[in-house]
This record gives structure tokens, C-alpha cells and sequence, in this order.
């Protein structure tokens, strides 16, 4: 078959440009260490490897929740356990108080020290965290959990919801607790109790004892809320580490199945390097060697 001049330099740069192509990718690749550097080098691994780049995002925001969620737990659980420590004082400042042989002074005494422990149990639920929210004010976190009020008597000024965090897929985690589920006794609560304890230790009158039992109830019966939010919160840290733990695991998995798509296979890639360039020389020499065929040079 005979070859016009114009169709051999066609050939050539054809060649020329297919194999530069070639070396271009294959430096691209080993460049980066990576095998796919767009989504037409492989559709499917290409898809694969969006879907895994999704599920590992996924997976550090889950981390990163359950961090949080831990962290607003614990923060909470130190305070609920110096409200049960002010609570356990409280109630052997009343076991005293409720001595019938004391006397007007020490009842004075003992009611100064339930102002006290009162105003310390009323603190451990309006603490705040760094950022100035209100941790036991259900949602409304800008808020104080509980306000006295002028006239007497104690309201409560968040509410009852929660701060509901996404774990997993598809699990959520309550991420607080609100002052009402633990102190709002059907209309009473500790405090107006304690308080009602203070009037008739400073003033005694035949009320005194009833009254004193009366706070005694109230209290045990916010202490098993309070401890009963303790025991809730240890629980809900046992839940988060085993899924902290899964997530580690998923992570893992997901990074060795990506590594395993997009990792360049560097001996391979040499192969493949070297024939580029044997391919290349090949044809520039070829070129060089038709080109200077002449008739003249066979005079």
C-alpha cells in the first residue's frame, strides 16, 4: 500500500500526541499517588469513591456530636452531683433542726445555714457553661433555669425540651436535662419547702415539726430525681463510647476500602511510564529516519 507524505505525518503525530497523552496521565498519577484523577478513568470506582467520601463525612460528624454530647453530660453530671451533696447536707441540717430539746439560737443557726444551702442548690441549676447558655433550661439555654421571685416562691423559666443530637444513623441522644423533670413536684418544689423550713425555724410555731417533715419528703423525693438523672447520664456515656467505638472501627474500614480504590499501584504505573516513553522515542526516531528518505540522498 503506498503512503502519501501527508498521510505518514498524520500517522506520526497521531502517535506522537496518543502517547504524550499517556505519559501525561501516568506522571499525573504518580504525582498525586493516586489511580483516578477524574470521574471518566473509572465511572464506578469514581462513584464508589464520592458514596465513601459521604460515609466517612458522616462519620466525623457523628464523632464529632457524640464529643459534644459527652462533654454537655459530664459538665452536667458535676453539678447535679454537688446538688446531691447540697441535698445530703440539707437533710442532716433538718434531721438536727428537727430536735425538739435545742434551742431559739440553734433553730437561728440552722436556718441561716438552709439559706445557705438553698441559694448553693439554686446555683448548681442556673450554672452556664463558656459560652453563657443555662444547662438546665430545657431549650430556652438564655434563660435561667429558675428565678426567685420578690414576692416569694420560685418559677421556672426554661423549659422541659430537649437538645436531641444525631449519633448514628439514624439514633438520636438527649444531650440535656431540665430543672422541671427533676424538681417540679406537681406544683411544689424543694425550695418553697426549704423556704417554708427557714420561716418556722426562725419563727417556730406549732407548725414546726410538720413542716420539717414535710421538707424532708420533699427533699428525698428530688434527691432520687436528682440521682436518678446521675445514674441516667452514666448510662447514656456507656451508649456514646460503644458507638464512639463502632464509628472508629467504620472509619477504618472506609479509609482502607478508599485507599484500596484510589491508591496507585506504583509498579504498575512504571510499566506502564516506561512504554510511554519507549513508544515515544520509537516514533520521534521513526519520523526522524522516514523523513530524511530522499532521492536525492540515494544519488
Amino acid at each position: 500500500m503506498r503512503v502519501s507524505d501527508t498521510q505518514f505525518s498524520q500517522l506520526m503525530l497521531t502517535s506522537l500526541s496518543k502517547n504524550n497523552q499517556g505519559l501525561g496521565e501516568v506522571l499525573a498519577q504518580m504525582s498525586t499517588g493516586q489511580r483516578l484523577l477524574k470521574l471518566s478513568d473509572n465511572p464506578i470506582d469514581s462513584i464508589n469513591l464520592l458514596n465513601l467520601d459521604r460515609e466517612n463525612s458522616a462519620i466525623n460528624q457523628y464523632q464529632d456530636n457524640i464529643s459534644n454530647v459527652k462533654t454537655a453530660l459530664s459538665s452536667q453530671e458535676v453539678h447535679l452531683m454537688a446538688a446531691s451533696d447540697t441535698l445530703k447536707d440539707m437533710r442532716d441540717t433538718l434531721l438536727l433542726a428537727s430536735n425538739g430539746a435545742i434551742s431559739d439560737a440553734d433553730r437561728e443557726s440552722y436556718a441561716n445555714k438552709l439559706v445557705s444551702l438553698r441559694d448553693a442548690f439554686m446555683s448548681s441549676f442556673n450554672v452556664q457553661d463558656e459560652e453563657g447558655n443555662y444547662l438546665f433550661s430545657g431549650t430556652q439555654s438564655d434563660v435561667p433555669a429558675i428565678t426567685a421571685q420578690p414576692a416569694g416562691g420560685y418559677i421556672f423559666e426554661g423549659n422541659s425540651d430537649k437538645r436531641v443530637v444525631t449519633v448514628a444513623k439514624g439514633v438520636t441522644m438527649e444531650a440535656n436535662f431540665a430543672s422541671q423533670e427533676m424538681l417540679d413536684l406537681g406544683g411544689n418544689n424543694i425550695l418553697n419547702q426549704i423556704d417554708a423550713a427557714i420561716t418556722e425555724l426562725q419563727a417556730p410555731t406549732a407548725n414546726l415539726n410538720n413542716t420539717l417533715q414535710a421538707t424532708l419528703n420533699t427533699l428525698d423525693i428530688t434527691h432520687d430525681n436528682v440521682l436518678a438523672a446521675v445514674t441516667d447520664i452514666g448510662g447514656r456515656h456507656n451508649n456514646l463510647d460503644l458507638m464512639e467505638s463502632s464509628h472508629g472501627d467504620n472509619k477504618l474500614f472506609v479509609e482502607a476500602v478508599t485507599n484500596d480504590l484510589e491508591a496507585l499501584d506504583y509498579g504498575e504505573a512504571s510499566v506502564r511510564l516506561n512504554n510511554y516513553m519507549a513508544a515515544l522515542q520509537a516514533t520521534q526516531a521513526s519520523y526522524m529516519k522516514i523523513n530524511d528518505l530522499s532521492l536525492f540522498n540515494r544519488l
